[in-house]
């Protein structure tokens, strides 16, 4: 039977013998030692029973661990985790338990080096320990049989986590960052390189860059509140059931999470996944984050009726409930924030509670909102269903509602912890908001990669028919993109952000001049484009064949590129509300070129009117 063993740590560590005389490091004799620093232990150290005895050796175990050689794997047991998950503690177990060899590569590279971590870290820099790192599992990972602990940032290289699967089971131990900051603290292990003194908010950090990777692992354990050797007991069960109970995961090794675009926003880094069928694994990528709490499911009431089973599906036993919100431009106003504000609050929710919007942008922008104010802000999730709100409105932090006076007017920077784009899905879409969604894409496009614009050219009718191929491809990239421009502009404070509103100063206000109800919001954007199109060529800045590019895919792609009948007064008025105004003058945004994009306030008035009477005049038959 299992003995529970106390806080304190022996130490049984290898003496280095010269390489002639002996094999691999995993497999020296081990010999009892002074008590040393952590960094001068080579292999492994041994917990000390409560009961003061000597730790149990491997040459020497107990029949009561002989049983457990018939569970003893053939491949490797690889276990992963963030610093304080218990990778070496429950790995010394696990390897006495199963009479295998046990391997910490972080003590293997320490040996190597002649260097602690934090010192091959100080001298060297992370690159060159990556380097080092890589080197040293692979060599690890071909001995065979054992159990080995990774170091927390080995699975950020892919060629790592590759050669894990290959290799063995891979065991993914979590628990919550304040939990294992507590961990190394009463350890006295303090001196990680990348952690810092603020060692909760640089684990949560560290959480958000790896969780993915970790994810991928064929089995999950959560070790809060357990003791190494319940972990162990864990760990054995599932090596005894062939590894197919997956605690939190719902894919094996051989269908791994798949991997995420990633936004580093100052303020947060957060996975955008973008995959078919997502939906029914939407607990396991929320908790492959660590988002656990109660949910607050604010949902459009047509999508609910179209995929709440899904949700609820994917949601299996996490603590939810779900508040409807109606549909429609129009319904993104404070009076509905507040109706949110009543029916969430009534619930008492709490600060760990997380808001996930599902529905499309007005759903994202509003629930959004509501996360960043309730209770001073609150995480929330973005599951995005309409193809605008996945190429655009779900990521990047915008949120907000709606005024009279124009589009967008009261909101905050609040990004999400979490996007899933599920192209699935968009199966249910209207063509009419299939197209509207590519204007976004076709947007992006313009403004910053010239050879997405010719893949556009080429894909137009796969889009248009959403060609799984070409619409993830598609999808990705234009998420790619704004990443790439929110990374360095978040707050739109540098001017640099506003260049993907390109199309959007005429597009808000056609969208306000007809009181929300006339055009989709891509639609708006593709009139938009048009209208700056045209200044930035009356400016000799866009040259007619780039003009005549892009009208012909925005036809290709079903947009419309005029507002006939609109009020040329109405709109210009709603111009003048723009929110990049400076100086009281407008700031356009126009493109110099395929893939290029310049902002200027100096466009003259008489300029401006002549392109609101080109979007605005009624054809003649």
């Amino acid at each position: 039977m299992a003995r529970a063993f106390s806080v304190g740590w022996g130490c049984w560590c290898t003496r280095p013998l010269p390489p002639s005389s002996v094999g691999p490091a995993s497999h020296l004799p081990f010999q009892p030692c002074e008590r040393l620093p952590r960094e001068s232990c080579a292999v492994r150290r041994e917990p000390v029973p409560s009961d003061g005895s000597r730790p149990v050796r491997p040459g020497a175990r107990p029949a009561a661990l002989n049983a457990a050689a018939s569970e003893r794997p053939s491949r490797l047991v690889i276990l992963v985790g963030l610093s304080g998950s218990g990778k070496s503690t429950v790995g010394r177990l696990l390897s006495d338990r199963l009479g295998v060899p046990f391997i910490d590569t972080d003590a293997e590279i320490e040996v190597r080096a002649g260097r602690s971590i934090a010192e091959i870290f100080r001298s060297d820099g992370e690159p060159a320990f990556r380097a080092m790192e890589c080197s040293v599992i692979a060599d690890v990972l071909q001995r065979g049989g054992g159990v080995v602990a990774a170091g927390g940032g080995a699975v950020v290289a892919p060629e790592n986590r590759a050669a894990m699967r290959e290799a063995g089971v891979v065991v993914w131990l979590d628990a919550p960052s304040s939990e294992l900051a507590s961990r190394l603290i009463s350890a006295g292990n303090v001196d990680r390189p990348l952690l810092g003194d603020a060692r909760v908010s640089s684990l949560d950090r560290l959480r958000r860059e790896r969780a993915a990777a970790y994810a991928e692992s064929a089995v999950r354990i959560e070790t809060s509140g357990k003791t190494p050797v319940e972990v162990a007991d864990e760990i054995t069960r599932e090596l005894r059931e062939g590894g197919s109970a997956r605690g939190a995961m719902s894919k094996n090794a051989a269908q791994p999470v798949p991997t995420p675009l990633w936004v580093r926003a100052p303020s947060q880094t957060y996975p955008v996944y973008v995959d078919f069928g997502d939906l029914v694994d939407t607990a396991t990528l929320i908790r492959a984050h660590g988002l656990e709490g109660w949910l607050r499911v604010v949902a459009d009431e047509r999508v609910a009726g179209l995929h709440g089973d899904a949700l609820r599906q994917g949601l299996g036993d996490m603590r939810a409930t779900w508040y409807l919100a109606p549909a429609g431009e129009e319904r993104k106003t404070l009076d509905e924030a507040m109706r949110l504000y009543d029916a969430i609050l009534a619930d008492r929710p709490e600060r760990g509670d997380l808001i996930v919007a599902f529905g499309g942008g007005v759903i994202g922008d509003l629930a959004g909102f509501v996360a960043a104010t309730l209770l001073r802000g609150l995480r929330f999730v973005q599951i995005p269903t309409t193809l605008v709100s996945q190429v655009d409105s779900s990521v990047g932090g915008k949120v907000g509602v709606d005024h009279p006076r124009g589009k967008n007017l009261i909101g905050a920077f609040h990004q999400p912890s979490l996007v899933l784009a599920d192209i699935d899905l968009l199966a249910t879409l209207p063509p009419r908001e299939i197209a509207a969604g590519w204007a976004e894409v076709a947007k992006v496009a313009v403004i910053q990669d010239a050879e997405f614009f010719e893949e556009l050219e080429r894909d137009a009718d796969n889009l248009s028919r959403l060609d799984p191929t070409a619409t993830a491809r598609a999808i990705r990239r234009a998420i790619e993109l704004k990443a790439r421009i929110v990374e360095q502009d978040e707050r739109d404070v540098t001017g640099l952000r506003a260049v993907l509103n390109y199309g959007h100063t005429l597009g808000h206000a056609v969208e306000a001049a007809t009181s929300y109800g006339r055009y989709l919001h891509g639609e708006a954007v593709a009139i938009g484009m048009a209208g700056a199109a045209h200044l930035a060529h009356a400016l000799g800045l866009f040259p007619a064949e780039a003009v005549e590019r892009q009208a012909r895919l925005l036809e290709r792609l079903g947009l419309p590129q005029r507002c006939p009948g609109v009020s040329p007064s109405a709109l210009r008025s709603a111009v003048g509300l723009d929110k990049k105004r400076l100086g009281g003058r407008t700031t356009w945004v126009l493109p110099n070129g395929i893939g290029r994009v310049r902002t200027s306030a100096d466009v003259p008035d008489a300029l401006v009117d002549e392109a609101i009477a080109l979007l605005t005049a009624r054809t003649t038959s």
